[in-house]
């Protein structure tokens, strides 16, 4: 789960796209985890200016791998998958990481995270290239308190 293709940080609002910049990052955050969890999850708002794209994959200082998820549906059991071949992003349309839909999963944390913390990932598009986001560590029950904009 933002930030730049050139050089702007969107962890707090959307962030004037550049000429190489289709798409735009923005509400991004990591759910606070439990202290011994070997696993978070990051959520973000991802606006395409572009032409059909596609997140293809992520890294983060601090975690060991990044991938991209969702969450579906297995009768009454809801269930993660990993989505290997990453995740379209239509042009002209907003596709949101939410809690209980698509999400980034953040795997093997060096250190325990802390609320208010700020971590850097990047991010791998398909045809808008390698953006740095900067996600911001929050408690999930203060975002579900606030909205989708309150983990920004």
């Amino acid at each position: 789960m933002a930030l730049s293709l050139g050089g702007a940080h969107a962890g707090n609002a959307p962030a004037a796209p550049r000429a190489t910049t289709a798409v735009v990052a923005s509400q991004a955050w990591i759910r606070l985890p439990p202290p011994a969890a070997n696993v978070a999850a990051g959520y973000l708002q991802l606006y395409n200016h572009g032409g059909e794209d596609r997140l293809l994959g992520a890294t983060a200082a601090g975690f060991g791998q990044v991938q991209i998820h969702a969450m579906r549906m297995d009768g009454e059991v809801m269930r993660m998958q990993a989505l290997p071949e990453g995740l379209p992003l239509p042009a002209g349309k907003l596709t949101a990481l939410q809690p209980g839909g698509y999400h980034l999963m953040l795997m093997m944390p060096r250190r325990p995270l802390q609320d208010g913390q700020q971590v850097p990932v990047r991010l791998q598009f398909a045809r808008s290239g390698e953006q740095r986001v900067d996600f911001v560590v929050r408690d999930g029950k203060e975002a579900q308190r606030h909205g989708p904009g309150a983990g920004r």
